[in-house]
């Protein structure tokens, strides 16, 4: 599993906290990382989000769509637009985290 974090200097070269507008920075920007993991692993059962919403880097440094964290059902018409099903489109959403937990964690 790779976790794609909705950070702006992740997601776009040259972006600066302090120096940089969080306008300069979208969801397609995301969505072209997660589509780039998606590639290079195969396919969508390999990559989730890493939100650190619990406030890694802050709302200042993620894409202008995202104020919360339900903001990343915006992802889903993105993902779709681009040839993902709608059950990728939910494994990369969380399904592919709760699946790896399931077959990490220990059974009782």
């Amino acid at each position: 599993m790779i976790g794609v974090v909705p950070y702006n200097r992740f997601l776009k070269d040259g972006w600066l906290i302090g120096k940089s507008n969080r306008d300069e920075v979208s969801l397609t920007h995301l969505v072209a990382h997660i589509d780039h993991v998606c590639q290079l692993a195969g396919d969508a059962r390999h990559v989730g989000i890493g939100s650190d919403f619990d406030g890694g880097f802050g709302l200042q440094s993620t894409p202008k769509e995202i104020d919360t964290i339900a903001d990343l059902q915006k992802l889903v018409p993105l993902l779709l637009s681009r040839g993902y099903s709608e059950e990728d489109a939910a494994a990369i959403l969380g399904g592919n985290w709760v699946n790896r937990l399931h077959r990490s964690l220990p059974a009782s």
